[in-house]
């Protein structure tokens, strides 16, 4: 498998691992919904300095199960809250989902 860093919209092998390049942060949301991002990362740049640290991203970045993992180790658990809107149910991303649900169950 080959590492790659992703880009918003490009597609990663599927041989390889997708490295959005994020560092944690306190609230991480993930959404599906460009719109919906990109609306969120407007509002971001206005948040005051003393604001917890957020990312945003979305899981169509991370299709496959070692970039989740990735994903989980790198972000997600060190986030004391993960908000995720996934338009198109559980079996759009449910490893991604079962990755979370682990997370809320270990704490």
């Amino acid at each position: 498998m080959h590492l790659l860093r992703t880009q918003p919209g490009a597609q990663v092998p599927a041989d390889s691992i997708a490295d959005l390049g994020q560092t944690p942060a306190e609230l991480v949301i993930l959404c599906t919904g460009d719109s919906h991002l990109s609306l969120l990362a407007e509002v971001a740049r206005q948040l005051p300095a003393d604001y917890p640290s957020l990312r945003l991203a979305s899981p169509a970045q991370l299709s496959n199960h070692a970039s989740i993992d990735l994903y989980v180790e790198q972000v997600l658990q060190h986030a004391k809250v993960v908000l995720i809107s996934v338009h198109g149910g559980v079996s759009y991303w449910r490893y991604g989902i079962e990755r979370l649900v682990e997370l809320a169950e270990a704490g």
